[in-house]
């Protein structure tokens, strides 16, 4: 695993600063786990958005090499804009392999699109990945973006799930801008919109709104973890962060238990109680930085991510 912090001028500065690092961080590459980027298209183009049309001026395609290097995973990401509605964004698919002559949405087996909202202003940021997945993190205004993007930690073996990738971004829709403080807008450790491969190679799409496909410890069946509490000692246990597909009652749940295909890789929940983002926490050896969800503050609103 390889962390970098700095500040990029904007969010295509931001992307140029993620290639960077992830194909040639000295760390990454002495440990084997160095992505490859496969191709860039910089031909400006548009499409059609959930709203409006928006501007396409970069596209990448990335692989990394697995835990292993012969268990490849590749992530697209483009940047897209729309000048008139102010907003600068990411977009991030999944996909099963790369074509050089296919377009962005075409790419085998490719997901549906994850949106990260960004800006055209310098932008703070920490990258976190290791050989099979990436983690970016960015502070927009008042506002931490995070998109997550490669394989999660599957409860099977590698025969039983072959492909365990998740892209979790912020929104259900590509024509907000960070600034949207609605239900619309969410992190993927307690989604509206998150793509996970399933065992049978299909898209899944989880959102703890009411869906059947729930992150714990939030969701529909679950509630929320805001009753997680700090330690006596003043120490911040953290609860894993798994992938569950089960049914939205809690009566049903009960009665057929959700199937629970894996957790995040260096992510985990923890209280939020006297918590604030940017704050650490040390288990052992490892330290987790906290963030909160986008814009919110209450105590079930922060994932921890290993940083070291």
């Amino acid at each position: 695993m390889s962390t970098a912090t700095g500040t990029a001028t904007d969010y295509g500065d931001l992307l140029n600063k993620l290639r960077t690092f992830l194909t040639t961080d000295t760390t990454l590459v002495g440990l084997g786990q160095n992505w490859t980027e496969l191709g860039t298209n910089a031909v400006s183009y548009t499409w059609a958005g959930n709203l409006n049309t928006n501007t396409t001026d970069f596209e990448t395609y990335l692989k990394a090499p697995g835990l292993s290097g012969s268990d490849p995973v590749y992530i697209n990401i483009r940047l897209y804009k729309n000048v008139t509605a102010d907003y600068y964004n990411w977009e991030c698919r999944g996909a099963l392999g790369y074509n050089a002559s296919f377009g962005f949405a075409a790419q085998p087996g490719t997901s549906p699109g994850e949106w990260v909202p960004m800006w055209n202003q310098p932008i703070q940021y920490w990258f976190v990945a290791n050989g099979q997945r990436a983690i970016v993190i960015t502070k927009i205004s008042s506002s931490y973006e995070i998109l997550y993007a490669g394989k999660f930690l599957p409860y099977g073996t590698p025969g039983q799930y072959p492909y365990p990738v998740a892209i979790g971004g912020m929104l259900n829709t590509s024509d907000l801008r960070f600034s949207d403080n609605s239900a619309n807008h969410a992190a993927f450790f307690n989604p509206i919109n998150l793509q996970a491969c399933y065992v049978d190679s299909s898209w899944q799409t989880f959102n703890n709104s009411g869906s059947t496909r729930n992150i714990w410890p939030h969701g529909a069946a679950n509630g929320s973890p805001a009753w997680l509490q700090p330690g006596l000692d003043g120490t911040y246990p953290l609860l894993p962060c798994r992938l569950e597909m089960g049914t939205a009652s809690a009566t049903a749940q009960a009665a057929a238990p959700a199937a629970i295909l894996g957790e995040f890789d260096g992510v985990a929940i923890p209280s939020g109680v006297s918590n604030s983002s940017e704050s650490t926490i040390t288990v052992g050896a490892s330290t987790y930085t906290v963030f909160q969800n986008a814009f919110r503050t209450a105590a079930d609103a922060y994932c921890a991510i290993q940083t070291a």
